[in-house]
């Protein structure tokens, strides 16, 4: 039982073929061609902390395939995780149309010191409306989430939606709200700086499940770079 709800505290940091950080709803984007995205993570909650790395390269045009990476401390049972995912792009938004994608991620978890396992899949359809230009945006996913361990197996319909806005070239905010494993549903803020155009920002990002806020709350703090090659 241990395992089942750490497992279920880390179900939303599904991040294979999502969106950079702070925002864990999809868009409908990828890297430029020829470029990687990597973002560096920690989240800390009141009983867990976790550090994540993802990578995501766009080697076709269209699409992005990623990497993730990540370890779970707290309640003497450490996790490691890793992740693979690919997301395709039908089209890109603008600032006056919307932009249409498709995401499919697998993430493993195994506990260190008994070596159990879990594993997540994602099947999700994104799509970002402009709802003022690109400076505000609504990104939309609706998709298939399936979770299991040696305990429980849980197929259920992943639902995303978040607010994007961005102030200026440098500083944006966003909002949003999502579901996981048993439908649960949770919210987050988050706030990003840009500190070298096109190449490094910093991130962070604040949230909860709803109804349990001093038991779930999380804070997150984190980084971005955009090396070309």
């Amino acid at each position: 039982m241990r395992f089942a709800a750490c497992a279920l505290l880390m179900l939303a940091n599904i991040q294979s073929a999502q969106a950079g950080r702070p925002i864990e709803t999809d868009d409908a984007s990828a890297a430029e061609f020829r470029t990687c995205q990597l973002d560096f993570w920690t989240e800390s909650s009141r009983e867990l902390r976790q550090d994540n790395f993802n990578g995501g390269c766009n080697l076709l045009g269209q699409g992005e395939f990623s990497l993730g990476l990540g370890r779970v401390h707290g309640n003497q049972e450490d996790q490691l995780l890793s992740s693979l995912g690919y997301k395709h792009i039908f089209q890109d938004f603008t600032s006056d149309s919307p932009g249409f994608g498709l995401a499919a991620s697998r993430e493993w978890g195994r506990l260190k010191s008994t070596d159990e396992s879990s594993q997540e899949t994602l099947l999700t359809t994104i799509a970002s409306v402009p709802l003022r230009g690109e400076d505000l945006l609504l990104h939309l996913n609706l998709g298939y989430l399936q979770y299991s361990d040696q305990i429980q197996s849980d197929n259920s319909v992943f639902k995303a939606a978040a607010l994007d806005y961005s102030l200026n070239e440098r500083i944006g905010f966003s909002v949003e709200t999502y579901s996981g494993v048993e439908d649960a549903l949770s919210w987050r803020i988050g706030a990003r700086y840009t500190l070298i155009p096109d190449f490094l920002q910093i991130d962070a990002s604040y949230g909860s499940d709803y109804g349990t806020f001093q038991n779930a709350r999380a804070f997150t703090l984190g980084f971005g770079i955009t090396p070309g090659f």
